[in-house]
């Protein structure tokens, strides 16, 4: 829903209503709340299911290293120090970032930094808050009224990212996928999707289909890619943890299928973006030069992501059959653990609980999630009707606590 009051902090996507008119709108667009929480939360409060749709956060670099050198620069050298540096959040750890050693950091030395995280996944760059994308996704994911974050619209790098850190703090954000046709995607509607699996059932039911995304039994692709099984010690997502008494080794079994034609596009991951890897995936800019183009054949790189890292792969070959893989992967504490291809395919993930300790797999996801509420707040408050903004300016205090506290939990520095 874009119509309404909060398109002002990123649009909604409500699915399973019982009832389409907030209270004391009578069914206008006058009345409703300028701000996300208090809409996902009268949509939940009906049973629905939440998300916000074409939600990647996108960073700046120039921009970001100037708003960090105004805000952390606290003797005006026009430079941080590592003092400085450390009351802040660098997308390259201090020496990285220094280039010519000196202890200080310079707004070029910055820009670099932000320049190559900005092609990372995941990374800790910190995107302006100040324009698209699901910015509030924090703040109601840590109120417990977001269910899903789309993806395969936008560019791949901020949407999964964004996605990553807050699942690195053990909130349930599921992913799912959008076609925002035709205001971003013009070519077609399920350029984005989402696969649900609903088991053997004899007729499509809406309301299921919609739990089955809140439950994460799913994943996104852009329909030439297809992972049609995923399992962590037989636990499909969406159904079941898988519960270990102790630290130890996992076996993953996924099927996977390309097709054996796919466009050359950007949007499949099969064309160079001028912008880099960054645009990888994204259907909302034309980034080359149209064509009705198809690459046939190939191969593609399946990982398995734990905690936001790749920890094991293999190459298959886009040839229409259904490839059978298996792994094996350690886990030390509690984490998650999915498959992709990139960019085209991402499962949801199936969390694996060490001696029932919950996942807080990084103290700095935790730390990248707070200060995306912190400048948010700081560009946007205003924005939010005067009589709200009590609420919102509490329940964003309250989100920024809840990760400053799980970034205090977390099992490793990073």
């Amino acid at each position: 829903m874009s119509g309404f009051g909060s398109a002002a902090l990123g649009h909604v996507c409500l699915l399973n209503l019982q009832n389409q008119t907030y209270p004391g709108t009578l069914g206008t667009t006058t009345g409703w709340p300028s701000w996300t929480v208090p809409v996902l939360r009268w949509c939940k409060e009906q049973g629905g299911v939440t998300g916000y749709p074409h939600s990647a956060l996108r960073v700046n670099p120039p921009q970001a290293a100037q708003r960090m050198l105004r805000s952390l620069d606290q003797d005006q050298s026009q430079t941080l120090n590592s003092n400085e540096a450390a009351q802040g959040l660098l997308a390259k750890p201090f020496q990285q970032t220094d280039e010519d050693g000196n202890g200080e950091l310079s707004v070029q030395e910055l820009t670099h930094a932000l320049e190559q995280a900005a092609d990372e996944l995941p990374n800790l760059a910190v995107p302006e808050m100040n324009g698209g994308g699901a910015m509030e996704i924090c703040v109601s994911t840590a109120e417990g009224v977001c269910d899903f974050v789309s993806a395969m619209d936008t560019e791949r790098i901020p949407e999964w990212n964004t996605w990553y850190h807050i699942l690195n703090c053990g909130f349930p954000l599921k992913v799912s996928g959008e076609t925002d046709f035709p205001c971003m995607s013009s070519r077609r509607v399920g350029q984005g999707r989402v696969y649900v699996q609903l088991g053997d059932v004899e007729e499509l039911d809406f309301s299921q289909w919609c739990d089955g995304i809140r439950r994460g039994r799913s994943y996104v692709s852009d329909g030439f890619a297809h992972a049609l099984k995923f399992q962590v010690n037989g636990a499909s997502p969406g159904f079941e943890d898988v519960s270990l008494d102790q630290a130890g080794t996992v076996e993953i079994k996924a099927a996977v299928c390309f097709a054996t034609e796919t466009p050359k596009a950007v949007a499949y991951g099969l064309l160079d973006a001028p912008e880099g890897r960054r645009a990888q995936g994204d259907t909302r800019i034309l980034h080359a030069p149209r064509n009705s183009e198809f690459v046939t054949g190939g191969q593609r790189l399946i990982e398995i992501v734990k905690n936001g890292q790749v920890v094991a792969k293999q190459t298959v070959p886009a040839d229409g059959k259904i490839h059978q893989l298996r792994f094996n992967v350690p886990v030390e504490y509690s984490s998650w653990i999915a498959v992709r291809q990139f960019p085209q395919l991402h499962t949801n993930p199936v969390n694996v609980i060490v001696n029932q300790k919950p996942i807080r797999a990084s103290r700095e996801s935790a730390l990248w999630c707070a200060e995306t509420i912190k400048l948010l707040w700081k560009n946007r408050n205003k924005i939010i009707a005067a009589k709200e903004r009590p609420e919102a300016e509490q329940s964003y205090q309250r989100a920024i606590r809840t990760y400053l506290q799980r970034a205090e939990e977390a099992v490793r520095p990073n």
